[in-house]
């Protein structure tokens, strides 16, 4: 990589950081202006622990869930069998624990790039089969938040959100399934406005790289699966949302405590600083509030509901990372720069 090439990186690093931590910064202004701390540190304080404790259950097997899921949408090892179970979980966990301390989601292709050294898999597969599970979790996840928006009358703006998303969502997987990568990839680059032709290029073609790590015969049928193990795992997500609010005593059933997590996931994808911090929190209290719940129940649903969510997945992620003698910050730098190239080492970590 040329020195300019390096520069470039730096600062288009640099500058999503800021944006991220500005956002974040933003995101807290705007929970804490809304409501009394103190109120709300006074009902984390009387939180019963044991529907928390029964959080981590669900937590648990959603893990296992998503790493069956993503076992699904992975290639064969190129000699030959199938990747154990037990050897994703690690990888996955891994990739969460950079989500988690990492800017810009790293910890995505941080995992891809770990189970292509690890598991001896094509660079652009193992690359492809990250995008595609988001694709399909996203698509999944908002019409999961249509439903649940639908079934308790929430208010207009989102309703009509969670809808747009769904049908957005609906469209891209049914595209993926009856017309596959490939095509969608093609039928982009030519409606690219010729002015704009040059600048895009770059995009288009790590789209064709992604689009041949999965287009291969099973990818329907893998991605129909898929779709439905996502739905079992936003159902684990509805069900933390729900344990937690039975802790505080703030009146969440299992619909809203779906639209809840839903929205929350999806306000997520806004740049904000590593872990989501404020925009995770945003979105929670801002969604039960409009659902009926008071301001100082809805932030300390938020703040139990986010620790739960990172802390012990970021912990396991960090026993992973030890047990297999890995750093993190390295392997941000070789997952970023393997996303460039079409293929990897295949030496073990």
């Amino acid at each position: 990589m040329s020195e300019a090439s390096r520069s470039g990186r730096a600062r288009s690093s640099l500058a999503i950081r800021l944006i991220g931590l500005l956002v974040s910064i933003a995101a807290l202004g705007l929970v804490i202006r809304s409501v009394d701390l103190g109120a709300c540190v006074t009902v984390l304080s009387q939180a019963n622990p044991i529907p928390l404790a029964a959080c981590l259950a669900v937590i648990a097997t959603q893990v296992a869930l998503r790493s069956v899921r993503w076992r699904l949408l992975l290639p064969a090892p190129r000699h030959g069998g199938r990747i154990r179970l037990s050897r994703i979980i690690p990888v996955l966990l891994v990739g969460y624990l950079g989500n988690a301390v990492l800017p810009a989601r790293l910890g995505e292709p941080i995992r891809a790039y770990l189970v292509a050294r690890r598991e001896d898999l094509d660079a652009a597969e193992a690359f492809g089969s990250v995008v595609l599970e988001r694709v399909v979790d996203t698509a999944t996840l908002a019409v999961s938040a249509f439903i649940a928006a639908v079934a308790v009358s929430a208010p207009g703006w989102i309703v009509q959100t969670t809808g747009v998303a769904a049908v957005i969502g609906c469209a891209v997987t049914g595209a993926l399934v009856v017309v596959g990568p490939a095509p969608l990839v093609r039928l982009a680059r030519a409606l690219v406005p010729g002015p704009f032709a040059a600048r895009a290029e770059p995009i288009m073609v790590r789209l064709e790289v992604f689009a041949r790590g999965i287009d291969r015969p099973s990818r329907s049928s893998a991605i129909v699966v898929a779709a439905a193990v996502s739905a079992l795992c936003w159902l684990g997500d509805m069900t933390t949302f729900w344990l937690v609010a039975r802790s505080i005593g703030a009146p969440v059933d299992p619909a809203a405590a779906l639209l809840i997590a839903a929205v929350t996931v999806l306000g997520t994808a806004l740049p904000s600083a590593p872990g989501y911090v404020g925009t995770f929190e945003l979105a929670a209290a801002t969604t039960a509030q409009a659902l009926g719940v008071s301001a100082a129940p809805a932030l300390a649903l938020a703040i139990l509901a986010h620790a739960l969510a990172v802390l012990p997945v970021a912990g396991a992620g960090a026993v992973s990372m030890i047990a297999m003698d890995a750093r993190l910050g390295r392997l941000a730098t070789d997952a970023s720069g393997a996303e460039r190239v079409p293929g990897l080492s295949s030496t073990e970590l």
